[in-house]
């Protein structure tokens, strides 16, 4: 796959890193040796970070004296290559801003993405490649599920957006989720539908979900008992992936149905909202969850998305909702996507989840090499991730965990309705609360239920 220089070709959804290898980085790995440690307390700056064992001898390969290799696969192509640029161009962003500042310990990041076209077989062999010829040193990337073994296998600290459960397993104990979970995510929806009032005890609830892209079909009995659990009435669960094309007849059983709120777990709400539109149809009184949440999928909806609920786990450029005013990692954020990214510079691409997370999953990434000092392993790298508690990012509320017993990710959002401005042909909103969590941690397993329940299924 040839390489471009990521920011030349700004015309295009999104291009890939050129790197020059250096030759004398490209080292043979040994699996299982490391090399000996001394344990430090070493807090980063701009972080909260854990103690941490620094290695004293080489450093694995894809480091050299000057660079970092930083390893990156995800869709640059496709339906969601949105997601691809959203995801790369912040991670970009940020690595950009670091290298401006003089690197890591003086070493600049290199960082090297590949288009996966959401092809599982083009995943994994990108992930070979990235790891077996280019030598990364760690991984961020869109999503786990086909490349988790693989990674967690040889111990390639690899960051991913969430979502669905093998991310938040114990299986995996070298993926770290960045964003949030689906069953959190619903949970927590449930929880401001209550709090704003719109929540009505009998409530007739119909749960659409994926079972390819963002395979969330594991959740659902897990889901059903969330809304039921808080006096809502699931009535009918439906799959409908992206791929199946028209959503018309899901949206005349629905309606028949008399469906008071509509649950999107997958990416084929896009199609259903399409559908809905074309019948003229709304549930009584509300629809969306975590699927709806990211603006570029809003606005291809166009005009019917107005009032459809969605939510954020990172605060809006202006601070909000923690804020009354953009605070210094605000401005950082933003000042840094406009200098290297401005095509991702907008309110939406800036709000949407997969910036926002891929923004802070990057920063997390740097504090962890930075607390290695000269030395620079992926066992080093793994320790200090697995071990941080309560990240602070800035821009987000900090990261709980990413112990391998208890992932969490990026726990909080705020929840709030879209809203269709028609002469920018966007879709805009506001939070409508504060950043809330889920109230039913403790019925489903405690704070580290997420983990649990993903180890249930395996």
């Amino acid at each position: 796959m040839r390489l471009i220089p990521f920011r030349e070709n700004r015309g295009a959804v999104v291009a890939l890193v050129a790197l020059a290898i250096l030759a004398a980085a490209c080292g043979t790995r040994v699996e299982g040796t490391s090399s000996p440690t001394r344990v430090v307390d070493d807090t980063p700056d701009g972080g909260s970070g854990p103690k941490v064992s620094k290695r004293e001898g080489p450093s694995d390969p894809g480091v050299t004296d000057t660079e970092i290799r930083i390893g990156s696969s995800g869709p640059l192509s496709g339906v969601l290559a949105f997601a691809g640029s959203e995801a790369f161009g912040s991670i970009d962003a940020y690595f950009s801003l670091v290298n401006s500042r003089g690197g890591v310990n003086g070493r600049k990041l290199k960082l090297i993405s590949y288009d996966n076209r959401m092809d599982v077989t083009i995943d994994l062999s990108n992930i070979r490649k990235l790891y077996e010829e280019d030598k990364v040193v760690s991984m961020l990337l869109l999503f786990a599920d086909s490349v988790g073994d693989y990674v967690s296998r040889h111990k390639i600290p690899s960051l991913v957006f969430g979502v669905t459960p093998d991310a938040f397993a114990s299986k995996w104990p070298t993926v770290y989720p960045l964003v949030g979970n689906a069953l959190l995510w619903t949970q927590e929806v449930i929880a401001a539908t209550k709090e704003l009032k719109v929540f009505k005890d009998g409530m007739r609830v119909a749960i659409l979900y994926d079972s390819q892209i963002l395979n969330t079909a594991r959740y659902i009995p897990f889901m059903k008992q969330s809304w039921e659990s808080q006096g809502a009435k699931v009535v009918t669960t439906d799959v409908m992936n992206f791929g199946d094309g028209d959503c018309t007849s899901l949206v005349l059983k629905v309606r028949d149905l008399k469906i008071d709120w509509w649950d999107f777990q997958g990416l084929g709400w896009v199609l259903c909202a399409s559908a809905a539109q074309r019948q003229g149809y709304k549930p009584n009184i509300g629809w969306g969850s975590w699927a709806t949440s990211v603006g570029g999928l809003a606005s291809q909806v166009g005009p019917w998305v107005d009032g459809m609920w969605g939510g954020a786990q990172g605060d809006k450029p202006t601070g909000a909702p923690r804020f009354d005013e953009p605070q210094e990692a605000h401005k950082e954020y933003v000042e840094a996507m406009r200098k290297y990214h401005p095509d991702l510079s907008t309110e939406a691409h800036l709000e949407s989840p997969v910036t926002i997370g891929y923004w802070t999953g990057a920063k997390l990434l740097v504090e962890a090499i930075r607390a290695q000092g000269k030395t620079v392993t992926m066992a080093g790298i793994n320790e200090w991730i697995a071990n941080v508690k309560n990240f602070e990012t800035g821009i987000t509320p900090p990261v709980i965990s990413m112990a391998p017993k208890c992932k969490t990710g990026s726990e909080l959002v705020w929840v709030g309705r879209w809203k269709w401005d028609a002469a920018k042909r966007l879709a805009t909103r506001q939070p409508e609360t504060g950043f809330i969590s889920s109230p039913q941690k403790d019925l489903f397993g405690g704070k580290c239920f997420l983990t649990k329940i993903s180890d249930s299924f395996n």
